[in-house]
């Protein structure tokens, strides 16, 4: 991918070219704002032709520049592979992965660094990696470091701040090194990414290049590298490679994270032939880098507490808003008793419930399981709940009612995503209820004998958001005194106990053939009943039962 490099202050800081054209200047509407007053409001811009990215100046009052050369307004220009760019004091490099001639993808996406091959032999000294080094070897110097390191670290939690910081201490404590760079794995095991690179001299921005082999070594055998007077040295004058980094001395030392495991490195080098680094600076840099290391593992930690602590927050939030949609109470009406319990297997899930009056003589019954569980079968449980309260405002016919809400639910319904679902009107002046089923498990009916029914499984239709204008059947049945009904999710009958042994459907029958008259009594046990079945295994899917009936 391309990107543009600011250099600033020694830093090198990338701003990926994703979206063309791309205005720079100190607009804020411009895609990188420049905080300097000698560059105009809409200084430049870069435009994309075909595979090629063009700068243009855009009337500019200090002019845009390539490579020392001060470009015509309005007259776009084609940008190289490693290209200079300067708008007025502001100094930029273009970095094009496509037309690089180096592969850095076994690195990752490199901003300002290439990498070269190179045989082993560059390897001029090693040191184990772990804890603080060898603690007999300028253990004063050590303090010292490790001190200053944690000074200028104190009160950092920013990730983004720890290692530019880190690389400013280092050049105090390494008054020899030229450049500095730290590159870090962005998740366990992935590429190298570069996070902070630094020189010396403000005014060099020389494109810093690093030595695959060393890099590999330090990463696979958690080892610090010294590599001294590598250009010049003799032994190596066949290398291209090795004469190419134009380094005199370097130091490669591994970042280790809190279970001992290479997450990063940390590279200094310097080009001064004067001023090599030698074993005890390699000692010293490994103990600065071991405590470097675990500031950055710390701050890492501390973001990833404060980003759990957020989304716990906002999942208490979710919970709050998706019990709201779950009924308060039950109706009261002479001669039935309702009860239903809800019991989500994360904080939020995706079985739903509803039951209310919609007329003075007509109770509504409302029972799904949306497929999945969590945040996404609660967004399609929330729907589900204000589609069927808003139908069922407007007619209390169960056969109208499931094709509006099945229609409404199959528009822009997530593929993959469906509810089973169950629907009846109870008349409490003929003690009739009126059922259609999509896709849900039968109710089961313990009649006032002990007796149990279930409806046919040919009217089971298919669940709810799958085919707009499916014909679902709708059926009436009497409830007679003593008739109870249970409905379920198969958050019960699959709960599973520690040898995943299932609950059953089976179990759910016998469990109401042989329980209470009262339905809430039945529906508290049978909860109850799943519990002990599981004995402690976690609950893996969403658990809703409901009971209603005629009690005798």
């Amino acid at each position: 991918m391309p990107r543009i490099v600011l250099l600033k202050e020694g830093q090198a800081i990338p701003y990926e070219l994703t979206e063309f054209p791309a205005r720079l200047g100190r607009h804020p509407d411009c895609t990188v704002q420049l905080d300097s007053n000698m560059v105009s409001r809409f200084h430049a811009q870069l435009v994309k032709q075909g595979d090629q990215i063009l700068l243009e100046d855009l009337g500019s009052g200090n002019g845009s520049f390539i490579n020392g050369k001060q470009l015509e307004a309005t007259s776009p220009t084609t940008l190289k592979n490693g290209d200079r760019i300067k708008l007025g004091p502001i100094k930029f490099r273009f970095e094009d992965d496509a037309t690089s001639d180096t592969d850095s993808s076994r690195f990752g996406t490199t901003v300002g660094l290439e990498f070269s091959e190179d045989s082993s032999s560059t390897i001029m000294g090693a040191a184990a990696a772990g804890g603080y080094g060898l603690l007999d070897v300028l253990p004063e110097d050590k303090l010292k470091g490790i001190l200053k390191i944690n000074k200028a670290l104190a009160g950092t939690v920013e990730i983004k701040n720890i290692t530019p910081r880190i690389l400013e201490t280092l050049f105090e404590i390494f008054p020899q090194a030229d450049r500095g760079s730290i590159l870090i794995q962005s998740t366990p095991g992935g590429p190298l990414l570069p996070v902070a690179q630094k020189h010396r001299d403000l005014n060099n921005d020389e494109t810093v290049r690093l030595s695959r082999t060393i890099l590999e070594k330090v990463l696979k055998e958690k080892s610090a590298i010294l590599s001294a007077d590598a250009a010049s040295d003799s032994r190596f004058s066949a290398s291209e490679s090795i004469s190419s980094l134009t380094i005199h001395s370097m130091m490669c030392v591994p970042m280790l994270d809190l279970e001992d495991n290479p997450f990063g490195v940390i590279n200094l080098d310097t080009q001064n032939p004067m001023k090599r680094f030698n074993d005890d600076d390699l000692q010293l840099l490994l103990a600065v880098a071991s405590q470097a290391a675990n500031a950055y593992e710390n701050a890492r930690l501390l973001v990833s507490y404060m980003a759990k602590q957020k989304q716990d927050k906002e999942m208490d939030i979710a919970m709050g808003v998706q019990r709201a949609l779950l009924p308060e109470k039950l109706p009261d009406v002479s001669g039935y008793q309702f009860f239903a319990s809800y019991d989500a297997a994360q904080a939020v899930g995706g079985d739903y419930f509803d039951c209310f009056m919609v007329s003075e003589d007509k109770v509504c019954v409302s029972f799904g399981d949306v497929a999945g569980k969590g945040v996404p079968g609660a967004l399609i449980m929330s729907r589900m709940s204000s589609v069927v309260q808003n139908t069922m405002t407007f007619t209390d016919d169960v056969g109208v009612a499931i094709q509006r809400i099945n229609d409404h639910m199959c528009h822009s319904m997530v593929e993959g995503r469906f509810v089973t679902y169950i629907l009846g009107v109870i008349d409490l002046r003929t003690n009739r209820i009126t059922l259609t089923n999509a896709g849900h498990m039968s109710p089961v009916i313990k009649k006032a004998d002990g007796t149990i029914e279930e409806f046919s499984d040919d009217i089971i239709g298919i669940p709810v958001g799958i085919m707009s204008g499916y014909p679902y059947e709708v059926v009436e049945r009497q409830i007679d005194p003593g008739d109870i009904f249970t409905l379920i999710t198969d958050g019960v009958d699959e709960a599973m106990d520690p040898d995943g042994n299932l609950y059953s459907k089976e179990r759910v029958i016998k469990f109401i053939e042989n329980g209470s008259t009262d339905p809430e009594q039945l529906g508290k046990d049978m909860l109850a009943d799943v519990r002990s079945h599981a004995n402690g295994r976690a609950q893996n899917d969403d658990i809703t039962i409901m009971v209603f009936g005629r009690p005798q």
